[in-house]
């Protein structure tokens, strides 16, 4: 199946509003127009906090900065490139918003993700995975959509979020048939042959009283205990049953849970190591009838220590204990104490409610204002917990107030955030100096002990390199060099015996030995027999085997020494011209 819309075949320009921060007038363009197909250069304007820090804030137009993003990308090492893509573009919902117009014809809005997520997927790893969060109007197209960019084969999960509690509905909802409480996420792998999503990610929730009912029993162990058997799974792992001489196991009064809960917590939380609740054996589970077997007593405690042989927790070093031919499992494997409160855990799955991660409080996150669309922090949490580890790589290009940024941050992970609006400077850029600095003790900060560290580079999207066909001369010599390296995939490395003419070298993403000279003059530039040799002689010791030049002037060298197989010499702006069909 493929989805099919008005100029599908084109591209959405949009000018930019500079004042107010976003694009208006959208205009329909050829995809290779300069407007849309351009790299630019990311212009450095601050650095905050450590300085050698990687992360990037960068404001700008996210199609051009993505432009950039895959061309300085390209040649990479795949360890370095993005492990998880987080997005959280306007839903096209016909909302007002102060910081963008979420209200775009369904058409452009088609054409404005295809572009964006067709650049997003060059940039993640081979096991890189893209979480895109939306709403039901334009989901079920969005699926589509992403088949066709990521494949079907690569589709991993919707997940779906329910934003508020049951009996509330989201903002505006107050009149429908049925009304709206839940969003999306959609997650898609790059290639999902990959290890993708941590197998131990967990989900928590607040435990009910129903659940505190079934662990109420407080078992301490003593300290003799004799080995009994020896034997092997069917897996050939060694088991190792252990009898105790002693134990106790003593009950938390279920009627206290109902007539004072504060008091019952109070006594759970105090005993939470040794909190347990009885089980009937699995009688479909050989391995542990067998140990039921092996056991004599109905009345003495047993342990059996093995090593796990399948299944998620396949490899893990584990003691289970049995009394009365009972297993007894232990809170502390199945919930975490937190704040004087006990959460219950459970396997992963595509149904996020409410209690697991409340929209409460998420206004005040940050020390940021972005109404309905701010997300919470613990909803970047569980999709970083669930897809990355410190220091792999997160993007967001759609970054609002910059929280995928602060959660990443918090987290230890790499980050890249890009916003077209004012509020990178007004809302993203306070945020992140906030949690660097660690006076942001909001969100994820206390649980996960935040207090501040690392830093980022604030970046903007540069100028075209063209103006009306001709060399942008706005731009500095270095700037023009480095948008021209862009286009041709080159990188720019420091040369300062050659930058002194004014004159700027180049390394290829790809090919090794290959590099470029680039530099523009409103004068003729006369390459003499010294500086040629001096820039051969240069290039001699990183075994170059080819060398391009990049001009708008003729060059003069002198005609013996010019080795015109491994020189060669490109004409701009013609060169860059005739990528966009402008000559």
């Amino acid at each position: 199946m493929r989805l099919d819309w008005i100029n599908k075949d084109l591209s959405l320009y949009y000018e930019i509003d500079e004042k107010e921060g976003k694009g208006v007038r959208p205009v329909w363009v050829q995809k290779n127009d300069i407007r849309v197909a351009e790299p630019r250069i990311l212009r450095f304007s601050k650095s905050y906090g450590d300085t050698t820090s990687e992360n990037m804030l960068i404001k700008g137009d996210n199609l051009l900065v993505l432009r950039s993003l895959v061309e300085m990308f390209k040649g990479k090492p795949d360890k370095e490139k993005v492990k998880c893509i987080y997005i959280d573009p306007p839903f096209n919902s016909g909302n007002a918003f102060k910081y963008y117009d979420d209200n775009l014809e369904h058409s452009e809005w088609l054409a404005m993700m295809r572009d964006r997520l067709y650049l997003l997927r060059k940039l993640l790893k081979r096991d890189g995975v893209i979480f895109v969060h939306i709403d039901y109007t334009e989901l079920g197209y969005l699926k589509v959509l992403m088949d066709e960019i990521f494949g079907r084969k690569n589709y991993i999960a919707q997940i779906n979020w329910q934003r508020v509690p049951e009996g509330r509905t989201l903002l505006g909802q107050g009149q429908a048939d049925i009304t709206v409480s839940s969003e999306y996420i959609l997650l898609y792998a790059a290639n999902k042959k990959q290890g993708l999503l941590n197998k131990d990610a967990k989900k928590y929730t607040e435990a009910t009283d129903k659940v505190l009912q079934q662990y109420f029993l407080v078992l301490s162990t003593g300290n003799q205990k004799k080995p009994v058997k020896q034997f092997t799974d069917n897996q050939e792992n060694i088991v190792e049953l252990y009898e105790y001489a002693t134990h106790t196991l003593e009950s938390l009064p279920k009627k206290l849970l109902r007539e004072n809960k504060n008091k019952y917590l109070k006594a759970f939380t105090k005993n939470f190591k040794n909190i347990v609740q009885s089980v009937g054996v699995q009688e479909e589970s050989s391995f542990q009838q067998r140990i039921l077997k092996s056991i004599k007593s109905k009345t003495k405690l047993y342990s059996a220590k093995y090593i796990v042989s399948k299944g998620k927790r396949k490899g893990l070093a584990t003691e289970d204990f049995f009394l009365g031919g009972r297993k007894l499992l232990f809170a502390k494997n199945y919930c975490k104490l937190e704040d004087g409160k006990i959460y219950r855990e459970t396997d992963m799955n595509d149904f996020w409610s409410s209690d697991e991660i409340q929209v409460t409080g998420t206004a005040e996150e940050g020390g940021v204002t972005f109404k309905r669309s701010k997300k919470p922090e613990a909803l970047i949490k569980r999709i970083l917990d669930l897809s990355t580890k410190e220091d792999d790589l997160v993007f967001d290009s759609f970054a609002g107030s910059g929280t995928t940024g602060a959660v990443a941050h918090k987290m230890g992970r790499r980050w890249i955030m890009v916003e077209i609006g004012k509020h990178a400077e007004e809302l993203i850029t306070p945020r992140m100096q906030r949690i660097v600095t660690g006076k942001d003790q909001s969100g994820i900060s206390k649980g996960i002990g935040w207090r501040g560290g690392c830093g980022f580079k604030y970046y903007q999207l540069g100028e075209s390199v063209i103006h009306e066909q001709d060399m942008n001369w706005k731009l500095k010599a270095e700037e023009m060099a480095e948008a021209i390296f862009l286009h041709f995939q080159y990188r720019p490395i420091k040369a300062e015996w050659l930058e002194k003419e004014n004159m700027y070298l180049g390394r290829h993403q790809s090919a090794r030995y290959h590099f470029a000279l680039s530099f523009a003059s409103r004068e003729v530039k006369t390459i003499t027999e010294d500086l040629y040799e001096k820039i051969v002689a240069g290039l001699d010791k990183e075994k170059f085997k080819h060398l391009t030049i990049f001009t708008n002037v003729a060059v003069a060298v002198p005609p013996d020494s010019f080795d015109k197989e491994k020189i060669l010499v490109k004409k701009i702006p013609a060169a860059i011209l005739r990528e966009y069909n402008l000559l």
